[in-house]
Formats: structure tokens, sequence, C-alpha cells
């Protein structure tokens, strides 16, 4: 999926979505396929509101940054499931 997007996930960040997809899968409607594209799209997102602030702070902005999925961006995510517990539902 990262692949077909055009995205390149920094080796660091595939430990962190691993370990995202760990944790996801002890919570209720864990689904999969669309679990992971769910995690991919707010990856994504987090990627794009980083690079962007990095930006604003004066910092040169490449094509590799625009391209490159980091482990802070999953770390987000991590971080609001296992806040939320395991029984929470969450998309």
């Amino acid at each position: 999926m990262i692949r077909d997007l055009e995205y390149e996930l920094e080796p660091s960040a595939e430990v962190v979505f691993k370990n995202y997809i760990d944790q996801r899968k002890k919570m209720p409607f864990f689904s999969n396929a669309r679990t992971v594209r769910n995690a991919m799209d707010r990856a994504r997102m987090n990627s794009a509101i980083r690079v962007f602030n990095e930006g604003l702070s004066g910092q040169t902005i490449t094509v590799k940054d625009l391209k490159q999925i980091k482990s802070q961006d999953f770390q987000i995510i991590l971080d609001e499931i296992l806040a939320a517990g395991e029984n929470a539902i969450v998309a």
C-alpha cells in the first residue's frame, strides 16, 4: 500500500507500525485490512502535518521529506490507543 502511494517507510517506522498493529489486535473490532488502511492514512496525515510544520520553522523540505513516513508519524496513533485502553473502540 505504501509503495503504491509512492511513500517510503523509514526502518524505525516499521517497528512502531508493527507495535501498533499488535496492540490494535487486542482491541475490539480489529478488522485486518481496514485497520491497516486506516493506520496508514493517519500516518500519512501525521507526516503531512509534520513536514508542513518543519517548513514553517524554516527547514528546507525535499521530495524525500514529502514521501517519507517516520516512526513519529505512527507513534502518535500508537500513543492514542495505548491511552485509550484495551477495551476502547477506535477507528
